[in-house]
């Protein structure tokens, strides 16, 4: 019979001659042991007693599966795990064995065949009946489970009812392409590629994880069953591209701090770690699986997920970087919402607030570095006052803005200007006359530190340093710069002609973050930058002002690391990061570098969405 199976097809045999499957196998000169395991001779004698074709021994063979290595079968044409066709549970449609019965009531274990796809356990439906399948005996023995004949003659007398109606079920489109599949060997779909016991898994894997389903209740409830398999099939038959939002929308489904890949996607991922790691057949749904867990959970390198190491840590989250950076949690979250990681209005649980790790690699490896302001203090020699002047003015700029982070300067950035401030200074003896402290200028004459000590780097005002006094604090302007230039400001700031309401290029170079004075005039000259050129009425020298519709055509022109972390609230090292990673190359002129600017046009799409 059509689907028929070798046991089966021996226990109508048998029947035919009116005998037992035992006294039958005897009469072949096997065992029904041997007749249950299909060994070579009992095959053999099959096929004398029941005169069938080699083609027909074949068709029989493939329906029941038949030994291929260790725990594995052959199947229809493809490799099985014996256990998906070998059960204790027989299952099968009572109503097809009862119409069988139905032809032939004398004789009826003459007629009643076991279908082949009844043993596959993921074939939940009889198509013909629009039955679920249901459990017909349960043995563990194979020789008794598989004498049928015998098997059938304890269940005929409670078949007759199942020829009355019964609840139909609508079949799905996964029993169609199971049944098509087992039966002619086509798939339509993009499954056609992949083991069919890999795909048929997935599917009840990953319909039980999109309908948050356990083990038990699916085993107990064939309706369940059939609907799992559905499910997964309807998310897995359409393609990659629709298994990985499936994947996507169970990975948003789980939220909290309890949200780990376990909770997202239940026994697909219990499966797929232990029963199912080491099965080459389901491997490329396995990958897809994990390269999801990937993008969304953090896994540091050398961990193991689902049975392979990680190579490289793609993703942190809040706690493992604080976890890596021996942190508070609360520390850490802040310092990375400042630096543009998270949105501040981000209320994730810290475990499940991830950012790439590759693009905060910088500012991690930096972080351990970060001092507070009394080690500041001290390793630059500075007074408490003066410190706090210079990050009011930006020379002195703390890593991060985040409130309640004590530790958030780098004594490099200190002695880098001390550094800068030794270059163009010169020492001399304290008692000499005619110089004073930066701080005692900017109180003297309201010159603002930041000023000050920009025109003392690019040589305006002379800078000294007293023998035997380290740091800061050893550093002096000279009284008479300091006079002459707040005169020159004084005189600015009563409007003499041709100065009123603008600023002098330099001044806004440096307000922007260009502070090569000479790189800003190239621009200028240029054409890049609109400026004017005003001879000053009390030093009777020419420098370049701006007005504040040239200043306003800059910023519409240009971008410059200041002016992008002032206008879109991103941090310096989030700003380069993102520049990197797209490629801008900041602007040039005549190919000579005029440092950290680029045309606005090119770069702000970078940061308007973030």
């Amino acid at each position: 019979m059509p689907r028929e199976t070798f046991h089966s097809f021996v226990s109508r045999l048998a029947a035919s001659r009116r005998v037992s499957g035992y006294d039958f196998c005897l009469d072949m000169g096997v065992s029904l042991r041997r007749m249950a395991i299909m060994d070579q001779e009992a095959v053999a004698a099959v096929t004398k007693w029941g005169n069938l074709s080699p083609v027909e021994m074949e068709e029989l063979l493939s329906w029941t599966g038949v030994p291929a290595g260790e725990i594995r079968m052959r199947f229809r044409g493809e490799t099985f795990g014996s256990r998906s066709l070998r059960n204790p549970v027989m299952r099968g449609c009572r109503k097809c064995l009862a119409e069988d019965a139905q032809r032939n009531p004398g004789t009826p274990l003459k007629e009643m065949a076991i279908r082949g796809d009844w043993l596959f356990r993921d074939v939940t439906i009889c198509l013909e009946h629009r039955l679920l399948l249901t459990d017909l005996w349960t043995e563990p023995t194979p020789a008794r489970r598989f004498d049928i004949g015998e098997r059938l003659s304890e269940i005929a007398s409670g078949l007759q009812g199942d020829l009355q109606c019964h609840r139909e079920h609508e079949p799905s489109d996964y029993d169609l392409w199971l049944a098509e599949r087992l039966t002619s060997g086509t798939d339509p779909t993009w499954l056609a590629g992949h083991a069919l016991q890999a795909v048929t898994t997935t599917c009840g894997l990953l319909g039980a994880a999109m309908k948050e389903l356990q083990p038990a209740s699916l085993k107990a409830d064939p309706d369940l069953r059939a609907m799992t398999l559905a499910t997964g099939f309807s998310a897995l038959s359409p393609g990659v591209t629709a298994f990985r939002e499936t994947l996507d929308a169970l990975v948003a489904r789980a939220d909290g701090p309890l949200a780990l890949p376990q909770k997202a996607f239940g026994q697909l991922y219990a499966k797929l770690a232990r029963d199912l790691v080491d099965d080459a057949d389901i491997a490329p749904f396995r990958a897809e699986v994990r390269e999801t867990i990937l993008s969304n959970w953090p896994y540091a390198s050398g961990e193991v997920l689902l049975g392979e190491p990680v190579a490289a840590r793609r993703l942190h989250s809040v706690v493992s970087a604080a976890q890596t950076l021996g942190m508070m949690t609360p520390a850490v979250d802040a310092i990375l919402t400042a630096a543009g990681a998270f949105a501040s209005d981000d209320a994730r649980a810290p475990n499940r607030k991830i950012f790439s790790a590759n693009s905060y690699a910088e500012l991690l490896e930096e972080i351990p570095t970060w001092v507070g302001p009394g080690v500041m203090m001290a390793s630059m020699g500075i007074t408490k006052r003066a410190f706090a002047s210079l990050e009011e003015d930006g020379v002195l700029t703390p890593r991060t803005k985040a409130p309640k982070v004590i530790g958030r300067w780098r004594q490099s950035d200190g002695q880098a200007l001390l550094d800068q401030m030794r270059a163009v200074s010169h020492e001399f003896s304290v008692d000499e006359s005619g110089w004073e402290s930066i701080q005692h200028a900017k109180k003297r004459k309201g010159v603002p530190v930041g000023q000050l000590i920009s025109l003392a780097l690019s040589g305006k005002i002379a800078l000294g340093r007293v023998v035997g006094i380290d740091g800061y604090n050893g550093f002096r302007v000279c009284t008479g710069d300091i006079d002459a230039l707040a005169e020159e400001m004084a005189d600015t700031a009563t409007g003499p002609e041709g100065l009123t309401q603008t600023i002098s290029a330099a001044a806004f170079g440096r307000s922007v973050g260009l502070r090569d004075g000479g790189h800003f005039q190239r621009l200028i000259e240029a054409g890049y930058v609109l400026a004017q050129k005003v001879k000053h009425p009390k030093t009777h020298t020419l420098q370049w002002r701006m007005t504040p519709a040239d200043v306003a055509a800059f910023h519409r022109k240009f971008l410059t690391t200041s002016t992008i972390e002032a206008e879109f609230g991103l941090h310096r090292n989030r700003i380069l990061a993102l520049l990197n990673a797209a490629g801008a190359r900041p602007f040039t002129l005549d190919g000579m570098s005029i440092g950290s600017v680029w045309f606005r046009d090119e770069v702000q799409h970078h940061f308007k969405t973030r």
